[in-house]
């Protein structure tokens, strides 16, 4: 069963079943504590810092597409150029993080993003920016945020105890979160007061977040799992090498697949943020629609452990796409952008319980020499595919309307409710 399995894992290094962890005992009050990890600590503010850029930078992006365009299509063609260097490059970027040093490749894909972006506000600020290449700098930034991405979430299993690693785990989910709000929030204000000149330098400064960090931070040695049932091979940081561990475990296959399901709500909504604020007449309010799913992702993140206590886990994923499938529903029928917002908080308390539930079971399940391909594959599956929702909900939007584009995103949400109930993938 896939649950005897994670709990293997989870429970031995040595083949005899000890604990991983003798002096940790796992329980929730390490949850606080992980903040007071130096380390993990400075990871975990850096991305505070980090987060709310990426997101300026997207919704202002997409609203300044919308501008010079007018075609929620083309909106759509911005976030593919956002999201579609993780489907391309996150294989070779994982690879290379567990070749080298985790703490350089992360620095130098975070200075590459910081000069792309800085190159970005440059040609907004001198008039030269045009949408193909607006298209163009996108694909950039997001193929250096992709070089980047697997390597920097491989390190938490390195700056925290193997039993915390599920709690540092939401705790930066939530660090993501935080950013989805303030960045979408930040964005409508530089839009209503400034241009969107303002909103790419900003981006570029909260760069220096983890360019810094990376230089103060200690990893720990890794724990390897030596009790991997199949035997954990030796690695020689091969692509294939990596691809052949997840095929041997028969639980990452159905974690990544609903991995994939879990966000197709989610960039419905971002990219038809623009184009169902613009239906209101308030354009410049599209940050305002993302934040409202954000707050219901934050909420979510805090009150998980109080839910996990309640809800049986084998319903938690069934539940997360039901509200995923409520969320979008409202959206389609809301009246006002008032009812818009409030009614994009389902989609975002239901992301909240699958993605570190998801998360966390991966990382449990791969030993250091895999962990950067391992989760190089999760970034593909949570952050590579969403440029094919960004492309279908613009197309949908274009050739059907906005109502009966989400239509479809909500149902797809119910069917993968469905697919996590029957593969029990609640219970890894």
């Amino acid at each position: 069963m896939l649950v005897e399995d994670l709990e293997r894992h989870r429970m031995s290094v040595d083949g005899e079943g000890k604990p991983l962890e003798p002096g940790e005992p796992d329980d929730g009050s390490h949850t606080r504590g992980l903040l007071r990890r130096r380390d993990f600590a400075i990871y975990w503010w850096s991305g505070i810092i980090s987060s709310p850029g990426n997101w300026v930078h997207n919704v202002s992006a997409s609203v300044l597409m919308l501008t010079l365009t007018g075609s929620p299509l083309m909106v759509g063609v911005v976030n593919f150029a956002i999201f579609i260097p993780t489907l391309l490059f996150s294989l070779p970027a994982g690879s290379l993080g567990d070749r080298v040093e985790k703490r350089r490749l992360v620095a130098s894909a975070q200075s590459a993003a910081a000069l792309v972006a800085g190159s970005l506000a440059v040609l907004s600020a001198t008039g030269r920016l045009t949408p193909a290449l607006l298209v163009a700098v996108c694909f950039l930034l997001g193929t250096a945020n992709a070089l980047g991405k697997p390597a920097l979430v491989a390190m938490i299993p390195l700056l925290v105890p193997r039993p915390a690693i599920a709690r540092a785990t939401a705790l930066n989910v939530m660090q993501f979160q935080f950013g989805q709000i303030a960045g979408p929030g930040l964005a409508s204000v530089i839009l209503l007061l400034a241009t969107p000149t303002w909103a790419f330098a900003i981006n570029a400064f909260s760069c220096l977040g983890p360019i810094i960090a990376m230089r103060l931070i200690r990893l720990h040695e890794p724990r390897e799992v030596a009790g991997d049932p199949k035997g954990a091979p030796s690695s020689t940081g091969a692509i294939a090498d990596g691809l052949r561990f997840i095929r041997r475990n028969p639980a990452m296959p159905a974690i990544l697949v609903t991995v994939v399901l879990s966000n197709g709500a989610v960039e419905a909504l971002r990219t038809l943020a623009p184009t169902i604020a613009d239906s209101f007449h308030r354009p410049e309010a599209a940050g305002v629609v993302i934040m409202g799913y954000s707050v219901g992702a934050l909420l979510g993140l805090i009150s998980f452990s109080q839910i996990e206590k309640v809800l049986p886990k084998r319903w938690m994923l069934v539940t997360a796409f039901t509200l995923q499938a409520i969320g979008v529903c409202c959206v389609a029928l809301a009246p006002n952008l008032a009812l818009t917002v409030l009614g994009s908080a389902p989609i975002g308390i239901g992301f909240s319980l699958s993605t570190p539930l998801l998360s966390a079971a991966l990382q449990v399940l791969s030993p250091d020499a895999y962990r950067s391909r391992v989760m190089s594959v999760f970034s593909m599956a949570h952050l590579g595919l969403r440029p094919v929702f960004a492309l279908a909900a613009g197309a949908l939007a274009t050739v059907l309307s906005v109502p009966w584009a989400l239509a479809g995103f909500a149902a797809l949400a119910a069917g993968a409710g469905v697919f996590a109930r029957r593969r029990r993938v609640a219970e890894v």
